[in-house]
């Protein structure tokens, strides 16, 4: 199933401590809780709903962290 970008809105929407932060001038994705930094992620460019799918898979793979992470309907055509 493809990750798009209203999926990982729904995933930082629910757990409003989780921010997604661009460093400075660079294509590093930092992923926070509270301001502990949780994960980095090095991306091909700064467009994070290109990269939607890469952010959900890496953040819900994280091990150690307690986060809400809301289920996914599928519509039917």
């Amino acid at each position: 199933m493809e990750i798009n970008y209203d999926i990982l809105k729904n995933l930082l929407k629910h757990n409003k401590n989780m921010k997604l932060k661009f460093r400075e001038d660079t294509n590093i994705l930092d992923v926070f809780i509270y301001t502990e930094v949780l994960l980095t992620l090095e991306l091909p460019n700064n467009n994070i709903e290109q990269h939607s799918e890469i952010i959900y898979n890496s953040i819900t793979s994280l091990d150690m962290v307690t986060m809400y992470v809301p289920k996914i309907y599928v519509k039917d055509n």
